[in-house]
């Protein structure tokens, strides 16, 4: 299991959550803020509070965590990431986190 706030060894967490996506912030400072968003959110889903599971450990694909931006429209920006379930990932396709956050 791994521990809190913390991703598998060796996990290249910009490339796996981010793609061929834009982003206006370095792979290693993306790295970092991952680390500390988990950390900063205790291992769990910004919007939801749920706990997460991570890679290996997890009886639920839905409940990996999932890097998001706040503002759809926004970029992959330090102000504009938030750490979600997968689950809520693939369901906010709202432009914005505000209206998603009313309607849970």
């Amino acid at each position: 299991m791994e521990a809190r706030g913390e991703l598998p060894d060796g996990a290249k967490t910009s490339e796996r959550h981010l793609g061929a996506r834009e982003k206006s912030i370095a792979d290693a400072e993306l790295d970092k803020l991952i680390r500390d968003l988990l950390k900063i959110q205790e291992d769990r889903c910004a919007i939801t509070g749920l706990p997460f599971q991570f890679q290996g450990a997890q009886t639920d694909d839905n409940m990996l965590p999932s890097l998001d931006r706040i503002d759809s429209n926004g970029h992959y920006a330090r102000d504009n990431l938030q750490i979600v379930c997968r689950f809520i990932n693939f369901w906010r396709q709202a432009p914005d986190d505000t209206e998603f956050r009313r309607l849970v």
